[in-house]
C-alpha cells in the first residue's frame, strides 16, 4: 500500500538556488518517518546544496527518491556525510547523483620538488586548494585514465599529515608540504587526497537497505559504506568520475562490515576510486581475560562499535595459533561495556577459550554480484573476508591489484576466510599491474600465511583473462583446498607462471586454452617464501594439459555488459596487448 508523498519543496528545499537544503530535507525526511510507512521523500529535478549531514533514523518503509541520477543532484559543499541511516528498515534510495564542492582531493603534474614538499601545476577540473592536509599522494597515468602502473607505480601516506597546510605558489601552482622527502621527480602526474573520513552514504544497523539508480562522483571517503547490516540490495550503483576528474571516490566504492543475511549487487560500476571497488568483511575481537567458561572480556582494534554485535549473535573463536581455522562457535546473551575498546561478552554455553584467541560474527551474508565493472582504481577489484561468494557476468579492468583477492588479515583484524566461491563468466583485462599488486590475477592470501587450509571449495570456470604487460599469475593460492580452473580463456605475452601456490590441497585445471606468443610458461611454481614449503601441497593437477584448448574468449565486454563472446565484434588484438582497443573498452565503461 502506497503511502504519502512529501515533497521537499514543500519544507523549503529549492533546486538550483545554491542555499544549504539540509534542515529543510531533514524536516521532510523525519515528518515522513513519523507519519508511518510506505512514504516518499521527494525531490525535483535540479541541484541541492548541504552542508551536513541527512540523518535518517528509525524509518520503516521509507523511499527518499530523486528524479534520475542525471536529473537530481545532491551537491555537499563540506566535508560530511551526505546520507546516514541508522536502525532503519526496508528503506529505499533511488534516483539520484551525489557530488561534492569542494572536491577531497587534487590534480596536476609536479614542477618543483623539494624535500619538505611538491608544487603542483593544477588541471582543470581539479582545484589548487589552500589550507588543506594532504594525506596521500600517488602517481597517475593520464593516457590510460588510471593510477601508475608497472615501473612508474608509486605512492606516499602521511598519517598523521604534515603539520603545514597547502599553500598557493602562484596561478594554479600548490604547493604540498611533506613529512618526509619522496620520489616523486618534475613531470610526475599525481593526485593529492585530503584528510577526511566521511562516506556518501553511511548505514548502520539497518536491515534491507536497497541503493537503486544512484551515481556518486565522489565522497569525502568512501561512497557506500554499511555495518551490521541485515540485507543489502545494491542494483544500479555507480561510482565514477565526474567531467574528467582523475579519480572518484578517495577509497572504497563499496564497504560493508559484519554484514548478515545477504549482500546483493547488479548492474552496478566501480570506476577510478582510491582503494577498492567493493570489500566485504567482518571483524577480529580478541580474548583478553576469562572471566568464566560463558562469560569472556572482549577488544577491539578497528573502532569501539565494532563490539555491538547484538544478543543472539553467533560468534566463532580460533586459537592464536590458527588465528583463521574455527574451533568452535557460541551465541551471544549479553554485553556490557568494559573500558573504552572492550566488553564483557556473556554467552549460551561453554567456549574453553583462551587468553589471546580471535572471535569473529559467524553469519557471514550470501554474497551475489551480477554485472559489476570495477575500472582503473588504485587497489583490488573487490577483497573479500567472507563465505559463499558468487561473482558471475563481471568486468574487471585496469586494477591496480588482484581483480578479486580473498585476505582475512590480522593487520587489519579483519576476518573470515573464504568458502563455497564461484566465480564464474567474468572478464578480467590488465589487472594485478599496480601499487597493490600480488601474486595473481585472483589471490587468496592470507595475512600472515598459514601452515594448514583455510579455502575451500572455489570454481574459476568460464571467464577471459587478458593479461596486462605487468600482469602477475592468473591464480595465487595460499591455504586454498578443493580449486578448480576450468573452461577459461587466457591470453598473456609474459613468462611468469599462471599460478602459485603455497600450502594448498587439491588445485587442479581441466579445458582451458592458454595463448603466449612470446614465452613458454610453467602452469605452476611453488612459491619459495615462508611459511610456504612444497611438501604442505598436495593433489595438485595443473598439468599443460589442462590448459592446451583451443577456443575463443567465452564472454567479453560489450556495452551491455559482459556478453558471451561475439566474432564478428573483437578481433584477436588482445593476443598482443593492443592497448589502444583495452583502452576503447575502458572508455565505454563511462
Amino acid at each position: 500500500m502506497l503511502g504519502a508523498i512529501f515533497s521537499i519543496v514543500t519544507y523549503g528545499a529549492y533546486p538550483n538556488d545554491n542555499i544549504d537544503d539540509t534542515d529543510a530535507v531533514k524536516l521532510a525526511i523525519n515528518k515522513a518517518i513519523e507519519a508511518g510507512q510506505n512514504n516518499i521523500v521527494l525531490f525535483q529535478a535540479g541541484t541541492y546544496n548541504f552542508k551536513s549531514v541527512i540523518g535518517i533514523y528509525n524509518a520503516h518503509k521509507l523511499t527518499v527518491m530523486g528524479q534520475g541520477m542525471q536529473q537530481t543532484l545532491l551537491l555537499g559543499n563540506a566535508p560530511a556525510a551526505m546520507f546516514q541511516p541508522l536502525n532503519c528498515r526496508e528503506l529505499t534510495i533511488t534516483a539520484l547523483s551525489i557530488d561534492f564542492d569542494p572536491l577531497p582531493f587534487t590534480a596536476g603534474y609536479v614542477v618543483s620538488v623539494n624535500p619538505t614538499y611538491l608544487d603542483v601545476q593544477i588541471v582543470s577540473p581539479h582545484k589548487a586548494d589552500i589550507d588543506r592536509k594532504v594525506s596521500a599522494i600517488l602517481r597517475y597515468n593520464p593516457t590510460m585514465m588510471r593510477p601508475a602502473f608497472g615501473p612508474d607505480t608509486y605512492e606516499i601516506y602521511q598519517d598523521p599529515p604534515s603539520d603545514r597546510n597547502t599553500s598557493l605558489v602562484s596561478n594554479d601552482i600548490l604547493r604540498i608540504p611533506l613529512k618526509n622527502p619522496t620520489k616523486f621527480v618534475i613531470g610526475d602526474p599525481i593526485v593529492a587526497r585530503y584528510s577526511h573520513n566521511r562516506h556518501a552514504i553511511d548505514a548502520q544497523d539497518v536491515t534491507d537497505l536497497n541503493i537503486h539508480y544512484v551515481t556518486i562522483y565522489t565522497s569525502w571517503l568512501m561512497g557506500l559504506v554499511a555495518m551490521r547490516a541485515k540485507g543489502l540490495n545494491i542494483n544500479n550503483y555507480h561510482v565514477m568520475p565526474r567531467s574528467g576528474r582523475w579519480m572518484s571516490t578517495p577509497v572504497d566504492c563499496m564497504h560493508f562490515s559484519d554484514c548478515r543475511n545477504y549482500i546483493n549487487i547488479t548492474d552496478s560500476k566501480c570506476v577510478a576510486q582510491g582503494d577498492d571497488g567493493l570489500n566485504v568483511h567482518a571483524f577480529y575481537l580478541q580474548v583478553t581475560q576469562i572471566i568464566s567458561s560463558t562469560s569472556l572480556i572482549l577488544r577491539e582494534y578497528n573502532w569501539p562499535d565494532v563490539l555491538n554485535v547484538g544478543a543472539g549473535t553467533r560468534m566463532e573463536f580460533s586459537s592464536s595459533q590458527q588465528p583463521f581455522t574455527v574451533y568452535t562457535a557460541a551465541t551471544v546473551v549479553s554485553t556490557s561495556i568494559q573500558g573504552p575498546n572492550a566488553r564483557v561478552f556473556v554467552f549460551t554455553g561453554p567456549i574453553f577459550a583462551n587468553v589471546g584467541d580471535w572471535v569473529s560474527v559467524a553469519d557471514t551474508p550470501v554474497l551475489t554480484v551480477r554485472n559489476l565493472t570495477v575500472a582503473n582504481n588504485r587497489a583490488r577489484g573487490v577483497l573479500l573476508k567472507t563465505r559463499r561468494v558468487q561473482i558471475t557476468n563481471s568486468l574487471f579492468i585496469g586494477t591496480s591489484g588482484p581483480a578479486v583477492l580473498f585476505e582475512p588479515s590480522l593487520d587489519w583484524h579483519e576476518s573470515v576466510a573464504a568458502q563455497d566461491v564461484k566465480l564464474l563468466q567474468n572478464v578480467y583485462i590488465n589487472c594485478n599491474e599496480g601499487i597493490a599488486r600480488q601474486g595473481g590475477v585472483i589471490s587468496f592470501a592470507p595475512f600472515p600465511p598459514q601452515l594448514n587450509r583455510i579455502f575451500y571449495d572455489v570454481i574459476i570456470q568460464s571467464s577471459t583473462f587478458l593479461f596486462g604487460p605487468y600482469t602477475e599469475g592468473l591464480l595465487q593460492s595460499i591455504n586454498a583446498a578443493n580449486v578448480y580452473i576450468r573452461g577459461n580463456y587466457i591470453a598473456t605475452n609474459s613468462s611468469a607462471a599462471l599460478v602459485t601456490i603455497c600450502n594448498s590441497l587439491n588445485i587442479c585445471a581441466h579445458n582451458n586454452t592458454f595463448v603466449n606468443n612470446r614465452f613458454s610458461v610453467n602452469s605452476y611454481i611453488y612459491d619459495t617464501r615462508s611459511p610456504c614449503r612444497e611438501e604442505l601441497s598436495d593433489l595438485i593437477g595443473l598439468s599443460t594439459s589442462g590448459f592446451d584448448s583451443h577456443f575463443a574468449p567465452p564472454v567479453m565486454a560489450t556495452k551491455a555488459g559482459v556478453q558471451p563472446y561475439d566474432h564478428q565484434n573483437y578481433t584477436h588484438s588482445f593476443n598482443t596487448m593492443d592497448l589502444s582497443h583495452i583502452l576503447s573498452l575502458s572508455n565505454m565503461i563511462g
